[in-house]
């Protein structure tokens, strides 16, 4: 084929209309393989290429660094998806399992009151109305006597005697007369005081006296000798007590006014104890009662008078005693419900003693039978489980100090305790029906 007809075919080719053709996203940087043409031409033929060239250049990056860097948008993202659980489990612990039990020790407050009862005797036929109750309202006369001491007295002397056997290991008797010395190891002295004679080989017991009566005279058992008799002797005659001495006054005692008084309101006491013990055998169905001297029934004898020298005298007196008796249980209902019924309404009777419950005696009316009663009360109150006093929208969202600062600003909370759960979680849950509170009693 001649060479001219081959050009003119590139040059026909070239006037046609040219493809477009899809531009690679990423071209090499500095291509410099030569264009090839599709007929094998050569080298040094002026062939112009159909592709145009680009001025842009782009850059291909190495496969390794695409790699890398898809590794490392990975671990960003699974660390991100990480972290986002554990704080939405957090959350969810938090919010679905955190809860706080406040367990309140509330302040106990005691208070006193009265009421006043009456008792109607149960023989009586009227029907008791609200405020009564049913017991025994009786007069029953009693009888006592006893014997008191004076206190009137006046020492007139002081005396401190005794008991000692005199010993005769001589071959001889030996008379002693009254007020004979004898000196104790400790050199005190004391006298005989009546005359004796101690046979030889042989031993008498004789009573004896301090010659200077003092309480330091009272001394134990001793062995006295006998300084009248001649020192050669005297190892051989001598005395010995087994018992210790005794000190005595002498004293004068004469009745004053003052025993007489003591001594009836002494027995008027023991007269109500006896009538007491009398009724509780009697009217063994109830166990309390009161009683009551008449005083206008007293009879009474005095064996002695005021200023009569006399150590002991005796009184006789009979009088009628005034009793009320009745049930404690019923007592104590009355009380009770007197005292709910004053309380305010978040607080609640955590005690009603009896043993500080006392009785006294107000009108009484032996003929009706009936008797009113005063009833003197003490109980411990505290707060109700269901009292209000710490609002759970106070205590949510803080933390434990604060939550410490509020519960010891409040006068009605003696102590408190505060269980967490989690445990590791030491402040209150934003919602309140997270929060328990339990009143301890």
């Amino acid at each position: 084929m001649p060479e001219t007809n081959f050009l003119t075919s590139i040059q026909e080719q070239e006037d046609l209309p040219k493809p477009k053709k899809k531009m690679p996203r990423k071209t090499a940087k500095n291509f410099t393989k030569a264009d090839k043409s599709i007929f094998k031409a050569k080298d040094n033929l002026n062939i112009r290429s159909v592709m145009p060239k680009s001025k842009l250049k782009v850059e291909e990056s190495s496969p390794n660094v695409k790699k890398g860097e898809a590794k490392n948008i990975y671990r960003k993202f699974a660390f991100s998806f990480i972290a986002l659980t554990i704080v939405l489990v957090a959350a969810v612990l938090y919010f679905g399992l955190a809860k706080v039990t406040l367990v309140i020790i509330p302040t106990q407050e005691k208070i006193t009151d009265s009421l006043s009862l009456g008792i109607v005797d149960k023989d009586n036929n009227q029907d008791m109305s609200q405020g009564e109750i049913q017991g025994v309202v009786r007069q029953v006369p009693v009888e006592q006597a006893r014997t008191f001491t004076s206190s009137g007295k006046e020492v007139l002397g002081e005396e401190v005697s005794g008991k000692v056997t005199i010993i005769n290991n001589y071959l001889k008797n030996q008379p002693l007369v009254a007020t004979t010395r004898l000196l104790s190891q400790d050199n005190k002295l004391f006298r005989l005081k009546n005359t004796v004679n101690v046979p030889a080989g042989g031993q008498v017991e004789v009573a004896v006296y301090a010659d200077e009566p003092s309480a330091s005279m009272a001394i134990g058992p001793s062995q006295f000798t006998i300084p009248g008799l001649w020192a050669g002797i005297q190892d051989k005659i001598y005395a010995q007590s087994q018992e210790p001495m005794k000190y005595s006054e002498k004293i004068k005692y004469t009745i004053k006014q003052s025993d007489i008084d003591n001594a009836v309101s002494e027995l008027k006491n023991g007269l109500l104890a006896n009538a007491k013990k009398e009724i509780a055998y009697a009217y063994a169905e109830y166990d309390q009662s009161i009683l009551q001297v008449d005083n206008n029934s007293i009879n009474q004898e005095v064996q002695g008078k005021v200023g009569e020298e006399r150590e002991k005298f005796t009184i006789k007196m009979k009088t009628l005693v005034t009793v009320v008796a009745f049930k404690d249980n019923d007592v104590f209902r009355q009380a009770e419900q007197k005292l709910s019924v004053s309380l305010a309404d978040d607080r609640e009777i955590l005690e009603l003693s009896r043993p500080d419950m006392s009785y006294s005696f107000g009108e009484v009316d032996l003929k009706q039978g009936t008797a009113s009663v005063n009833v003197n009360f003490a109980a411990k109150v505290t707060l109700k489980n269901s009292a209000g006093i710490i609002k759970k929208n106070n205590l949510a969202g803080l933390n434990l100090e604060q939550v410490n600062v509020y519960l010891k600003s409040l006068p009605e909370v003696a102590g408190y305790e505060i269980k967490f759960f989690p445990s590791f979680i030491k402040k209150m849950p934003n919602l309140v029906d997270r929060i328990e509170i339990v009143i301890k009693k």
